[in-house]
C-alpha cells in the first residue's frame, strides 16, 4: 500500500505544479501537458534538471529536507487545511494509511519512505501550509533559473546530500 502511495506522490507533485499568475501564460512546467503522467516518477526528482521554464531553489540543510519530509509523510493525521494538499491523491490515500495503522507498523513505513526520498534530488520547497510556493524567495542561499531572471516560480528544494 504504501507503495502505491509514493507513486502516486509523483503524480500528484506534477498534477500540482504551479501555474504562472496569468492563465494565458501556463504552467512554469516545461514539460509538455500530454506528456505528464508517463514522466512523473521518481526519476523525474532524482536529476538536478528542474522541468521549469523558471524557478528558484536553495540546497536544502539537513534539518530543512526533514521538515520537506515530515510535511509531505506527516506522522500524524493532519485536520489543517493545506493548500494543494487537499486535491492530492498520495495524501488522502496516506492520512487514511496513518490513521488505519499501530505506531510501531508507521514508523517501519516511515523508515522505508524517508529511504526512498532520500535518493530524490530535489522537492517542491514546501511551507507549512502549502505544498508549493511561488513568491520571490529572499536570502543569500536563493537561486533562480534561467539566471539572471529576476526571481519567483515554483520554489525548490535540493537534496543537502
Amino acid at each position: 500500500r504504501i507503495v502505491k502511495i509514493y507513486e502516486q506522490f509523483f503524480l500528484d507533485i506534477i498534477e500540482e505544479a504551479p501555474n504562472r499568475k496569468s492563465a494565458r501564460d501556463g504552467s512554469y512546467l516545461s514539460i509538455p501537458t500530454r506528456m505528464r503522467n508517463e514522466l512523473a516518477r521518481p526519476e523525474l526528482l532524482q536529476t538536478a534538471d528542474l522541468p521549469f521554464t523558471t524557478a528558484q531553489y536553495c540546497i536544502c540543510t539537513d534539518k530543512q529536507w526533514t521538515m520537506h519530509f515530515d510535511r509531505l509523510f506527516p506522522e500524524a493525521i493532519e485536520d489543517a487545511k493545506r493548500q494543494n494538499f487537499g486535491r492530492c491523491t498520495y495524501y488522502a490515500n496516506y492520512m487514511a494509511f496513518v490513521g488505519a495503522i499501530m505506531k510501531k507498523s508507521l514508523s517501519r513505513a516511515q523508515r522505508v519512505l524517508r529511504a526512498e526520498f532520500d535518493k530524490l534530488a530535489w522537492v517542491p520547497y514546501t511551507e507549512t501550509d502549502h505544498l508549493w510556493s511561488t513568491g520571490k524567495k529572499k536570502g543569500s542561499g536563493w537561486k533562480v533559473l534561467p539566471h539572471g531572471a529576476n526571481g519567483g516560480g515554483p520554489a525548490i528544494g535540493i537534496n543537502p546530500r
